[in-house]
């Protein structure tokens, strides 16, 4: 699939190339999340795909998607994608992103949907900004509660993530079109306090009229830092992004992108109406 920055990515298909997909899921994230070798053969052969991304000789990266269908729409649920620790922030996720829409549009896609942490704006802004997707769709404790210490006690919400790889918007996006989308004059669904250390939500009752142009919702930018010091915090967060991104999505608003300043505690989701969509 080429080479960029050092990177070679390929499509991953024979069964040595699998097994080192799965030993790469376990030096990432451990036993417990892995997608073992026999699911992801199967996807493979029946319209899934993997994608790895090499440095020399070595794995460093992937991404994983599997065929859905839902409501008459076939689609590509792009499932895992992971990036051993000293590879990340090097663009790698990216172009594994990159390569997977070139694929699925090759292979008769037209659109992909993956879920990720609402409370993770970091992510949104490369979903939304970056790549072009919107959301619509706010799913309450996706996975039930995670064990792990970082994130124990607190459900899994999760956004669902929505690309139509084919459409105007993320062809504009992939040329750079919302990488500085930051200037929005949208009222804030949510307040919050700022502290020296970090932010704390104060919900407040703010009724949802269909006829603005849209809304803005807070999220700190800090948010693994806060789960790590006070989970208490956290959860409140948790609480308060998800009744107000909720209200909006159920007044038919939708994110379509990301107002971040550089050094700021505190980044928003923009919500507006389809027509908003650039």
């Amino acid at each position: 699939m080429g080479l960029l920055n050092g990177i070679t990515y390929k499509r991953i298909e024979e069964s040595e190339d699998v097994y080192k997909v799965v030993k790469l899921q376990t030096e990432i994230w451990g036993p417990e999340v892995v997608t073992p070798q026999p699911q992801l053969v199967a996807s493979i052969h029946n319209g899934g795909i993997v994608i790895g991304a090499i440095s020399g000789e070595q794995l460093v990266g992937f991404c994983y998607g599997f065929a859905g269908f839902k409501d008459g729409e076939a689609y590509l649920i792009s499932h895992m994608a992971g990036i051993l620790p000293e590879y990340q922030n090097t663009g790698i996720g990216y172009q594994l992103k990159i390569k997977q829409r070139e694929w699925a549009m090759n292979y008769g896609y037209k659109k992909m949907v993956w879920t990720y942490d609402p409370l993770e704006i970091r992510n949104g802004y490369f979903n939304v900004c970056k790549l072009g997707a919107y959301s619509k769709r706010y799913i309450p404790s996706y996975y039930g509660e995670m064990n792990d210490k970082l994130n124990k006690g607190l459900p899994t919400d999760r956004l669902l993530i929505e690309w139509d790889i084919c459409s105007k918007r993320v062809e504009a996006a992939i040329l750079g079109a919302y990488k500085n989308q930051t200037e929005t004059n949208y009222e804030s669904l949510l307040s919050f306090h700022q502290t020296c250390e970090y932010p704390t939500p104060v919900p407040h009752e703010t009724q949802i009229i269909e006829s603005q142009g849209g809304y803005r919702v807070p999220v700190p930018s800090n948010m693994q830092i806060i789960k790590q010091q006070n989970p208490d915090v956290a959860l409140a967060w948790r609480y308060a992004v998800r009744a107000a991104i909720s209200e909006a999505f159920s007044g038919g608003y939708m994110i379509t992108g990301v107002q971040r300043e550089l050094g700021s505690k505190i980044h928003f989701y923009i919500l507006e109406k389809s027509g908003g969509m650039r």
